[in-house]
C-alpha cells in the first residue's frame, strides 16, 4: 500500500486567499461554503501551478451562485524524500478523495477509480470535512 500525506492549511475566504503565502504552493485544493452554521464541500481539485493560478481560472459564475460564504482550504503532499511528486500521483489523490467525499460541483472522478490500486491517503492540519484516511482499500467496488 503506497500512502500520500498531505498537510491541510486553511480555511481562506476566498476575498483573502490570494494574498496569503500559501496561495504560491500547489497540490490538492478543497472549496467550501459556509451558510448559516453549517460548512459543505462543493469541490475538490488539483493543480501542479500554484493555488492562486487554479483557483483564479475558476469559473466565477459559480462562486457568484454559491449562497452564503466561499472558502479555500489547501492540501500541500508531503515527501519524505524532499522531491516534487509526479502529475500522475497527484491525479490519483484528488481522484480517490473526489470519489470518496462526492463533492456536488465535481463533474469527473465520481463515478470511477482509474489511479493507482493500493493508495491510501492521510491528512494532516486543519481538513476540514475532508476524512483523514482514505484509502482504496476501503472503496465499495461494483
Amino acid at each position: 500500500m503506497e500512502t500520500a500525506h498531505i498537510n491541510w492549511y486553511g480555511p481562506y475566504s476566498l476575498q483573502h486567499f490570494f494574498t496569503k503565502e500559501i496561495s504560491t504552493n500547489y497540490g490538492v485544493y478543497a472549496i467550501y461554503r459556509i451558510y448559516g452554521n453549517k460548512q459543505t464541500l462543493l469541490y475538490i481539485g488539483k493543480t501542479t501551478r500554484s493555488f492562486w493560478q487554479r483557483i483564479s481560472e475558476h469559473d466565477k459564475k459559480w462562486f457568484c451562485n454559491i449562497k452564503g460564504r466561499i472558502i479555500i482550504r489547501v492540501g500541500v503532499l508531503v515527501n519524505s524524500e524532499g522531491g516534487r511528486f509526479s502529475a500522475k500521483r497527484l491525479s490519483d489523490v484528488e481522484s480517490l478523495l473526489v470519489l470518496w467525499h462526492h463533492p456536488c460541483e465535481n463533474t469527473s472522478c465520481t463515478r470511477y477509480y482509474s489511479g493507482r490500486m493500493a493508495l491510501e491517503v492521510v491528512s494532516h492540519g486543519r481538513r476540514g470535512l475532508i476524512d483523514r484516511e482514505v484509502s482504496t482499500e476501503k472503496l465499495i467496488w461494483a
